[in-house]
């Protein structure tokens, strides 16, 4: 029996693991730290992310109305249901852990990858076989680094979460504070997730400016981040290859985040099945990393633009502000992502 191991117990790996056990594949997946899912993450989820049968109880809460700011304006999408929802990341990885097990899948949590070969990897000190190896291990892969592939499209995303119930789900676009990026208002049941982005390479905005422009924000905003704790995390946009011989990467350790975003449990998880797929057929040809990688390119495109000059970007914000005022303009956004 083939034996595939997967480092990573994200949204990618553990999508992959459940479809290779389910198809009576032998699945490692090892994960270094304790708890499967604690990541920085704003939890946010669109239709297509639900699609793959995230349960209505594991999630926190749903909208039909996400509220868009400018500095000056101010509109939403809305829709007679909802088409966005929170999820807690540990909960979401519990949820997706299970299927994986419960499929066949072998987890080990606590496991370091401390070096890696062409079929044998080292693993807290001993040594574990494979035939396949995925890297799901998210921007600081390891499996990436083996590989010998540089990263230099870095997303660095920052966040507070508060214990306090907000009512709406928000976005804010402000060109001097966050440069192209936006800052976000995320609720969950009994708390809030506010935060934002900074690109490595938008050389308007030094990561550390964007940084302690959120935590200016927050505050004349009435949230007390001043005992809260700031996480951090990078997010890998990156794309440079997922097929490497024997060795595949998946989510965010391909670069299959957003740049534009910094969403990327939807494209985790698509990633995560195509790569399990064609281990288990060879044929099979990738049809939902082709869609990833079209998104992707159009994305890019989107954010250089934006990444022109700020009077560039605060044009073309203050445009989407204007435009999502008409239904016809917001039925074609949710469809998007339906």
């Amino acid at each position: 029996m083939e034996k595939i191991v997967i480092v990573g117990a994200g949204p990618a790996g553990l999508k992959a693991a459940e479809i290779l056990a389910k198809n009576k594949k032998e699945v490692l997946v090892l994960e270094q730290k304790n708890i499967i899912g604690n990541k920085v993450c704003a939890g946010g989820l669109t239709n297509k992310s639900l699609s793959f049968g995230i349960p209505d109880n594991i999630l926190q809460r749903k909208f039909n109305e996400l509220i868009i700011h400018s500095k000056n304006k101010k509109s939403s999408i809305k829709s007679n249901s909802p088409f966005i929802a929170t999820i807690n990341r540990k909960d979401l990885g519990k949820w997706m852990a299970k299927n994986a097990k419960e499929a066949g899948a072998e987890i080990k949590i606590n496991t370091k990858v401390d070096s890696i070969g062409d079929k044998s990897l080292i693993a807290n000190g001993k040594k574990i076989n494979f035939d396949y190896l995925i890297g799901a291990d998210g921007s600081n892969s390891i499996v990436r680094k083996n590989l010998g592939i540089k990263t230099t499209k870095i997303l660095e995303a920052f966040q507070y979460v508060l214990n306090k119930k907000v009512k709406d789900i928000e976005m804010y676009f402000d060109v001097n504070r966050f440069g192209p990026a936006y800052a976000w208002i995320f609720p969950y049941k009994n708390s809030v997730s506010i935060g934002t982005g900074a690109d490595s390479n938008y050389k308007k905005l030094k990561v550390s400016e964007v940084k302690n422009n959120l935590d200016k924000w927050c505050i004349e905003r009435g949230y007390d981040i001043k005992n809260a704790r700031l996480c951090a995390c990078p997010i890998n946009y990156d794309y440079q290859g997922h097929e490497f011989g024997n060795k595949f990467l998946v989510g965010d350790a391909a670069g299959f985040s957003s740049g534009l975003t910094g969403e990327g449990i939807y494209f985790a998880m698509l990633s995560g099945s195509d790569v399990a797929n064609k281990i288990i057929n060879k044929d099979y040809d990738y049809k939902n990393i082709k869609h990833i990688l079209r998104v992707k390119k159009y994305e890019e495109i989107i954010l250089r633009t934006l990444e022109i000059s700020k009077s560039i970007t605060r044009i073309e914000y203050n445009l989407l502000i204007n435009m999502v005022k008409f239904n016809w303009f917001d039925k074609k956004l949710i469809k998007l992502v339906d």
